[in-house]
């Protein structure tokens, strides 16, 4: 099964100051943990090491299985994604292939809507199905409604 784990991570600032010093913990497979603390004492950084973003100066972080990312949007006011879009970013490689030919084949279908156009939008929402699509979409729409109190229709 899956786990992260965090052994005598070290990281220091590019000013010298350091940040994370001889950090160690392990996080078992289905674990729920919160990582917490003060503004600027290195939570972040220490889940930027965790996803493969930076590395630490010194010590070892490793993970088996998968690991699920939903990045923050600090700042980001003008960004556009969509529930679906951020859900579909940290879904099993298939799912998003298959989310992004049904995106290709409907924008298609709103510009030109050919025959062709139809006939491929058809397979691209049967690959959907045949990724496990409609099983993700039933399980975003618990989470969406525990979450959010409202649907994943409602906020895709």
């Amino acid at each position: 099964m899956g786990h992260i784990d965090v052994n005598a991570v070290e990281f220091s600032l590019s000013d010298g100051r350091v940040l994370l010093s001889d950090v160690s913990f392990r996080v078992g497979d289905g674990a729920k943990v919160a990582l917490v603390g003060a503004n600027g004492s290195g939570k972040t950084t220490l889940i930027r090491m965790i996803c493969g973003d930076i590395s630490p100066d010194s010590g070892q972080v490793a993970i088996s299985g998968g690991l699920g990312v939903m990045r923050q949007f600090i700042g980001s006011v003008r960004d556009e994604s969509t529930v679906r879009d951020l859900l579909i970013s940290v879904a099993p490689k298939r799912i998003q292939d298959a989310a992004q030919r049904v995106k290709t084949t409907e924008e298609l279908m709103n510009t030109r809507n050919t025959e062709k156009d139809q006939m491929a939008y058809a397979q691209a929402i049967i690959d959907w199905g045949d990724a496990g699509g409609y099983d993700f979409e039933v399980i975003w729409d618990v989470c969406c409604t525990e979450a959010l109190g409202k649907s994943f229709d409602d906020v895709a």
